[in-house]
């Protein structure tokens, strides 16, 4: 089993010229490439820099940055030195950095600039851990310049340390998102890492001439294994993308022949596809027009492309493979490195989340559980000994999720287990498959369902502004009164587009009652985790006012 210091230098040899990364230079206006050569030279010289630090074996290395260069440049220094990354989400707020800094025993830290570190420094007695804090974008009191700091390392013998690392060494600890209480670091090995890299490899063909599009964060376990890790395997380039919102100019500036996404980019591109090209209408030619233009916004080149992190809309995966572009679900968990499941080009059922790969095996527990067990399943939770006997029983990782194993060994998800609510009547729902479904109406950028011990359902939503004006304007209403998108007209609006979102849900699924806000639920007002997902509890917490006049208002 190889580590992924191996991986590494395996590529240089076999391709030492090839195209290993593009990153964008704002200051020339142009993308800058590296060959697998180049970037090596750039690694060692960040080894040499971390080097001289004098860290104990073992130490974290925490990562505060957009995915760039020098970003993984900093990754592979440390664990050639056998430290551990700890990646962290470029959007979470201080308070929940500081925790996972001091959790983590942080001795290092990489920050974007000098700003996002004053956001920090007021925190800075709750990780006294952490000796050296490095600014890519120049220096400040109280961190050290990245530029100056490399430098420093360049003026010394040449040379370059490292320490020996097995396949049972920490690869990582990544933080999971939180979404019911403090966040817990998953401690991956590189025979984590590894086992599900060359496991995608044996059942996809992922090419040397293959370029990927990298523009989820690389705090999220999806993109480090699939985006980082698995082209270092395959020798592929990989762009990173300049900000999400500058994705589509770089889709077609780099022409992506394989794109690693979360669902949420490819429903936003249909929807876009829908409005500019009036993909509704029956015109005889239509598909293969409507089929171009959808290929031309992902760059025209894509062989194929990933959704994974979420459940991806069947309608949506359907529709995607009709008009020319194969999106391929997948199932995992930041647990599993992440790759329990994945269905693969010419072997795609949309309604499924694929077989398992290879090397993993799945079952059903008690309640339909879904239980996963292989290479990949993590060390355990770092500092939580009972939530890893919680995780992990016999080798087997429980995951949380309910599914089905249909005779053909595909793996179909119905929900979270934990995530059910049971009305005061009994009857039970999912809400993560009502939200998702009701969020496909592009009107509704954000929804919490509700009913847990009480009579019927509710629904809290924040609704898209531009689309909301539209439809203000034909109930005669001021888009930009905030109390409107509550009047009773704005309400029958929206629960009667509900309605028709559910329609093949059951007639309790159905939210009888609900209250909007124009204003999107962030990281920074502590409603949602940096990985997007909805923190029910605070939400519930913050609205509890709405929600208890919701429940007033409406009689069964």
């Amino acid at each position: 089993m190889k580590t992924l210091p191996q991986l590494l230098r395996d590529r240089v040899a076999a391709t030492p010229g090839g195209e290993a990364y593009r990153d964008y230079d704002r200051a020339a206006a142009r993308w800058r490439s590296l060959s697998w050569q180049e970037f090596a030279a750039g690694v060692e010289r960040w080894q040499r820099a971390l080097a001289r630090e004098k860290l104990p074996a073992g130490s974290r290395v925490a990562i505060l940055a957009r995915s760039c260069v020098a970003y993984i440049s900093l990754d592979q220094a440390a664990l050639a030195l056998g430290h551990v990354p700890v990646p962290l989400h470029a959007i979470d707020n201080p308070e929940s950095i500081a925790y996972i800094l001091a959790d983590s025993g942080a001795a290092l830290l990489l920050v974007e600039s000098a700003q996002r570190w004053g956001q920090l420094a007021p925190l800075r007695g709750r990780f006294p851990g952490l000796k050296q804090v490095l600014c890519l974008e120049g220096g400040a009191d109280g961190v050290t310049a990245v530029d100056a700091w490399l430098e420093d390392a360049d003026r010394e013998a040449a040379g370059v340390a490292s320490r020996g690392v097995s396949p049972d060494s920490l690869a990582a600890i990544v933080y999971t998102s939180g979404t019911t209480g403090r966040p817990k670091g998953v401690m991956l090995t590189h025979r984590n890492v590894v086992s599900n890299v060359q496991a995608v490899l044996e059942r996809m063909e992922v090419r040397a001439d293959d370029v990927f599009l990298s523009f989820l964060p690389l705090s999220h376990t999806f993109e480090r294994t699939v985006g980082y890790y698995l082209p270092i395997a395959s020798g592929s380039c990989v762009a990173h993308a300049r900000s999400v919102r500058e994705l589509g100019e770089d889709l077609r500036e780099i022409r992506p022949t394989l794109l690693v996404s979360v669902p949420l980019i490819y429903e936003r591109a249909y929807a876009k596809m829908q409005e500019n090209v009036l993909a509704r209408l029956a015109l005889p030619g239509i598909d293969w027009f409507v089929g171009r233009k959808l290929r031309a916004q992902f760059g025209g080149r894509l062989r194929f492309a990933v959704a994974g992190g979420a459940p991806m809309p069947l309608a949506i995966s359907q529709r995607f493979s009709g008009l020319g572009i194969e999106v391929l679900q997948g199932y995992g968990m930041t647990e599993s490195a992440p790759i329990i499941s994945a269905n693969v080009p010419g072997d795609n059922d949309p309604a499924t989340v694929g077989r398992p790969i290879p090397g993993v095996e799945v079952r059903l527990g008690a309640n339909d559980e879904l239980l996963a067990k292989g290479p990949n399943v993590m060390a355990g939770y770092l500092n939580r000994p009972d939530d890893t006997k919680r995780a992990i029983e016999g080798g087997w990782l429980h995951t949380g999720d309910q599914a089905t194993i249909r005779a053909d060994g595909r793996i179909v998800i119905k929900g979270r287990i934990k995530d059910i609510l049971v009305t005061s009547s009994g009857e039970k729902i999912a809400p993560a498959d009502l939200e998702l479904t009701i969020q496909r109406d592009a009107l509704f950028l954000q929804v919490c369902v509700l009913g847990e011990k009480r009579p019927f359902l509710a629904a809290l939503l924040v609704l898209d502004r531009s689309r909301w004006a539209r439809e203000a304007a034909t109930l005669g209403l001021d888009p930009g009164d905030a109390a409107a998108a509550n009047s009773p007209a704005a309400r029958k609006l929206v629960l009667e587009r509900i309605r028709k979102a559910v329609s093949e849900f059951p007639a309790y699924a159905t939210p009888r009652a609900v209250w909007c806000s124009l204003e999107p639920w962030t990281v920074e007002n502590g409603l949602v985790t940096p990985t997007l997902k909805t923190k029910r509890a605070a939400v519930e917490e913050r609205f509890a006012a709405q929600i208890a006049e919701l429940y007033a208002g409406v009689r069964r």
